[in-house]
């Protein structure tokens, strides 16, 4: 790799859909040179800027001899050359070439480090007397280190938004901050990770063992199991993936003390040192306000249950007949204080609820429905024939004004509070529910309704089955599946499989909305979902809008990565696209969002179509909206032809075709196959290898999380 410093004549041409591009440049030798690669952000410079480009040479057989890039930055010339030429075209008024000359023949290759750290030295160079040197210390910290940092980040590959992000946070020490700890910037600012300041510790000769390094890595490594689902690390486990960072340890427990003095880290003592428990310090006083509040509001429930006549009136207005199980559970809900309601799909957790709406109702008491997303509040407002809404709504989650808006000093005005599918509760989002309920002396019933089986919330903690194993919380568990339900193929499927047993397909049990299809090898199950899909399902009657794969994984032969782009390339390979890294955009492409977007109101899985692409971004419907969604945002949208089982949660499609099959590995096991199963609502097709969908029936566990909800709420107060 060479390193070549010049001065940017123009951007030739750029890509609409990377960030590839082709750009002039005058070399501080005065040659004048073609370079290509990633290089679009450039564009963003004026003509006659300074860069230094990274790459290699080499002979295009039209274009001739050319700078193939890797990389850019725009300050730290490495030539006398080099700081000559980018010291004139800094744009310092009063700073022309012979002045420029002058400087660099009094401090050659360390000009920018004198101008940066000691510009009064400026004062031995004929011509620069102490306004001038006013000037120019004014203008280069606000021209050159604003500029050199924007386009460094931006040479790392981070989007416009975050980078404005980083200079309004740190205003005009942004450059220092950049250069000197930029590990700061991964502690202070959402957006940028650990190896992403590690990048630029790299560039800044920044030691491997600095103790600024060790910090970040340890508060990464807890920040990265939050994201996997555990509330904490034990002290062995942590500096275990510290270690995996590539980071040295022999400065991990003084990491760790100065992490818990800023206050960014709590330390729960063990019986050992080993297994003390690290907190990220948010989720350790999220998990103790839950356990008081809950168990408070557990003590003092207060409510009415229902007498035998209401529950009859409520029934034949229904026109359903409760088994004594879910009138139980009916009558658990309006005792008062948190109770779980919890079963698999058929046992009727829904029917209850519309019982339990029209008791309310007949009391005149004002209770809300909710669910953690969307799609959830959506199939829960049309089940109950009641308003309903997501958490973040309810509690008026505004990210621009610091979050929930409902809380201890603005409580939610409510009798009652029903939250369904409630395994998607993570703790953080129970936390500030808990926050958000009247107190003291108001006594307001919560309900959590969810099937415990499922896979747990993305977030972190494993909120129901805590609540459930707690032996604290009231709980009613509806295990017959009614005669309806029983008809079903899939609903018989769940059964099976929670059972520990492979489910029977349907050309052998008699039933038409459930089939196994066995194959072996990723060629032969790629051929039979792109029959499946393309071929068998319209021939059923169902549409592209109707049907979604899942898969256990993202990566290998079988996982949505692959199947996406097989998907793509089969149902609609012609459409206009922007590419985002190894994935192609394309209008007419199913897509899901990755990450919450409360500004545009579309959370972490949600689905939609594009509708329409251009050099901006993209237009997605979700729903009956349409989302101008930014270029420099397209990596928070995949594709969504093929989803992640973990995606499906709190969604239902009325055909479902799984992909199980022995690539999944460990991700084989019994709660993903239930889970999975059970979000078909009239159809469910199974491709794989029978060994693996015996394997992920008999295997339980394997998703255990770090948490401790449950001993806290089975704790004496």
């Amino acid at each position: 790799m060479d390193w070549v410093e010049g001065q940017l004549r123009r951007v030739l041409w750029r890509s609409e859909r990377s960030e590839y591009a082709v750009v002039r440049l005058v070399t501080a030798g005065g040659a004048d040179i073609t370079a290509v690669g990633p290089l679009a952000a450039l564009d963003e410079l004026e003509p006659g800027s300074f860069v230094t480009l990274e790459g290699a040479w080499e002979e295009h057989p039209d274009h001739g001899r050319q700078l193939r890039c890797v990389g850019f930055l725009t300050a730290s010339p490495r030539t006398v050359e080099g700081v000559e030429l980018y010291l004139s075209s800094a744009g310092i008024p009063g700073v022309g070439p012979a002045l420029a000359r002058k400087i660099v023949a009094e401090f050659g290759v360390e000009t920018p480090r004198v101008l940066s750290e000691e510009p009064e030295r400026l004062m031995t160079v004929r011509g620069v007397g102490a306004r001038k040197l006013e000037v120019i210390k004014r203008a280069w910290e606000e021209q050159e280190g604003s500029r050199s940092v924007v386009m460094t980040l931006r040479g790392l590959g981070l989007p416009a938004r975050l980078v404005t992000s980083i200079l309004e946070r740190f205003g005009d020490r942004a450059a220092g901050v950049v250069r000197r700890t930029p590990y700061l910037l991964a502690e202070t600012l959402r957006g940028v990770g650990f190896r992403t300041a590690d990048r630029l510790a790299r560039q800044q000769g920044i030691a491997l063992d600095d103790p600024g390094r060790v910090r970040a890595a340890v508060l990464y490594a807890l920040e990265r199991e939050r994201l996997s689902g555990h509330c904490f690390l034990l002290r062995h486990q942590a500096r275990r993936a510290v270690s995996e960072l590539d980071v040295p340890t022999h400065g991990f427990d003084d990491a760790v003390e100065a992490a818990e003095a800023s206050g960014l880290v709590v330390v729960e003592a063990g019986e050992r040192s080993d297994i003390d428990r690290l907190w990220v310090a948010g989720l350790f006083d999220a998990e103790h306000r839950v356990a008081e509040e809950i168990r408070r509001r557990v003590d003092s429930a207060s409510g009415r249950p229902p007498s035998e006549a209401e529950l009859d009136a409520a029934e034949e207005y229904v026109g359903v007949h409760l088994d004594p199980a879910q009138r139980g559970a009916v009558a658990q809900a309006l005792s008062g204080g948190v109770s779980v309601i919890t079963g698999g799909p058929g046992t009727g957790k829904t029917t209850l609820v519309r019982v339990l709406l029209r008791v309310l109702r007949e009391r005149g008491e004002t209770w809300e429905l909710a669910s953690p997303t969307g799609r959830a509040a959506r199939r829960l407002e049309e089940a109950s024939g009641q308003a309903a809404s997501t958490l973040h709504r309810l509690l008026e989650y505004r990210p621009g004004e610091g979050g929930f808006q409902r809380g201890p000093t603005e409580p939610l005005d409510i009798d009652g509070l029903v939250v369904d599918e409630a395994s998607m509760v993570d703790l953080e989002l129970l936390a500030a529910l808990v926050d958000a309920l009247p107190w003291p002396g108001e006594h307001v019933s919560v309900v959590f309704v969810g099937d415990a089986d499922q896979l747990p919330s993305v977030g972190p903690g494993q909120v129901l089955r805590d609540l459930v194993t707690s032996g604290i919380v009231p709980v009613a568990r509806l295990l017959t599946i009614h005669r309806q339900a029983s008809q079903s193929g899939i609903i018989r499927a769940a059964a099976a499989i929670h059972g520990g047993t492979v489910p029977m397909s349907g050309e052998v049990a008699g039933y038409d909305d459930l089939f196994l299809v066995p194959r072996s090898g990723a060629e032969r199950v790629h051929a039979t979902i792109v029959k499946v899909i393309s071929e068998r399902l319209p021939g059923l009657g169902f549409g592209p809008e109707d049907i979604q794969v899942l898969c256990p994984t993202r990566k290998g032969p079988v996982g949505t990565a692959v199947i996406n782009s097989l998907l793509q390339q089969h149902l609609n390979p012609d459409g206009a696209g922007l590419r985002r890294g190894d994935v192609e955009i394309r209008a007419g492409d199913r897509v899901i969002c990755t990450r919450n977007r409360y500004d545009l109101e579309v959370f972490n899985g949600d689905t939609g179509r594009v509708e329409r692409v251009s050099a901006q971004g993209v237009a997605v419907r979700f729903d009956s909206r349409v989302v101008d969604w930014p270029r420099d945002e397209l990596n928070l949208l995949d594709l969504a032809y093929a989803i992640t089982v973990h995606k499906s949660q709190g969604s239902e499609y009325p055909a479902v075709v799984l992909l199980l099959d022995r690539p999944h590995g460990i991700m084989l096991r019994r709660n993903l196959f239930y889970t999975a199963i059970t979000r078909a609502k009239r159809f469910a097709c199974v491709i794989g290898a029978p060994a693996a969908w015996s394997r992920a029936a008999k295997t339980v566990g394997g998703d255990e999380r770090n948490t401790s909800l449950a001993e806290r709420l089975a704790r004496s107060p």
